[in-house]
């Protein structure tokens, strides 16, 4: 009884963290609104600046804090981009990814899956449960490669009967695709924002947008909206059924 009080007064204090976060304190500007956006990166691509070799690991830090209070995965895998370059903040969107979609599971799974498994006594959650146990690593690639929001998959995720290595590898192998076309189509446009101060600057010289490092990750992150499409095709291969689709919010 005193473990079932305590993870609901955690789950409270949890609750009341993310909403305070996301709607009452300045992160909400910081994350939600455009000038706040670029305020934030201002400050925070200065202070990465200021702490020199303790830049890569506070950044972590923050991609973990975002993941944990449901923040956007598309803002800090674009914010290491912008501040750490493509190819270190692709490694850096990679390592905070993984440890992030960790934390959530196991938050959820330590706070939530004992009111969830109450919710899934029904005979119909109850089947859709048992396969994700069955074939969670599939199902959960699967999901990743639809690019459906990286947070929510996770927690979610907790809440089911999947092992967690099953789902460990699949978020490892499956926001790979998504967060390199995002850090290395955000690194293509700052490089495009640094040559260009105007429309007149395109017009005068527009063999910027020939180069190798801007072509290809425009070109890759156009492709990225034909994945969801094209791994839809092979959903049953996934152990993928239309049940789990509606769940997982994936849409016709």
């Amino acid at each position: 009884m005193k473990g079932k009080k305590r993870k609901i007064a955690l789950l409270l204090v949890f609750i009341a963290a993310v909403i305070y976060i996301l709607e009452f304190s300045p992160l909400n500007y910081y994350f939600f609104h455009e000038e706040g956006r670029a305020l934030f990166m201002e400050r925070f691509s200065g202070y990465m600046e200021r702490i020199g070799g303790w830049a890569p690991f506070v950044f972590i830090l923050f991609f973990i804090f975002c993941i944990a209070f449901f923040v956007p995965a598309s803002i800090p895998v674009s914010i290491g981009s912008l501040v750490f370059g493509s190819w270190t903040g692709l490694l850096l969107n990679l390592i905070g990814a993984n440890i992030g979609g960790i934390m959530a599971f196991f938050l959820s799974r330590y706070l939530l899956r004992g009111f969830a498994a109450k919710l899934l006594r029904h005979a119909h959650f109850k089947k859709l449960d048992d396969k994700v146990e069955e074939h969670g690593f599939s199902i959960i690639i699967y999901l990743r490669l639809m690019f459906l929001p990286f947070t929510y998959l996770s927690f979610a995720s907790g809440l089911s009967k999947i092992r967690f290595k099953d789902f460990f590898w699949a978020t490892f192998i499956g926001v790979i695709p998504g967060i390199i076309f995002v850090t290395f189509f955000v690194g293509a446009v700052k490089k495009l924002l640094i040559r260009y101060k105007s429309f007149g600057d395109i017009i005068r010289e527009p063999s910027g947008f020939l180069t190798p490092d801007v072509i290809i990750p425009f070109v890759l992150f156009a492709f990225s909206f034909a994945i969801p499409s094209i791994i839809r095709h092979y959903k049953k291969k996934f152990y993928v059924t239309k049940a789990i689709e509606k769940e997982a919010g994936v849409e016709e």
